[in-house]
């Protein structure tokens, strides 16, 4: 997608991972390593550069195949955390 290109393109080089939140409920995951922990309030989903943790309430994942994760259910936060272990 274009669009995703040009708020990018600053990143020098640096790994990105993207995704969509869908008013409503759920919400699409690109480039996902692994996912970790997972209940229906609360996700992990792992990258590269680290960890993203999803809260909301019953949340399920839908698909997940060559790193797409596509999550249902209402999404109330998405916050990136450090490497585990660091």
């Amino acid at each position: 997608m274009r669009l995703y290109d040009e708020i990018f393109k600053d990143t020098d080089g640096l790994p990105t991972s993207r995704y969509t939140v869908v008013v409503g409920g759920g919400g699409y995951f690109e480039g996902v390593k692994a996912v970790g922990d997972f209940t229906p309030e609360r996700i992990e989903l792992f990258y590269g550069a680290g960890v993203v943790e999803v809260t909301g309430k019953n949340l399920t994942i839908k698909k997940y195949c060559d790193g797409d994760l596509q999550l249902c259910g209402c999404i109330l936060a998405v916050s990136f955390l450090s490497k585990k272990g660091e």
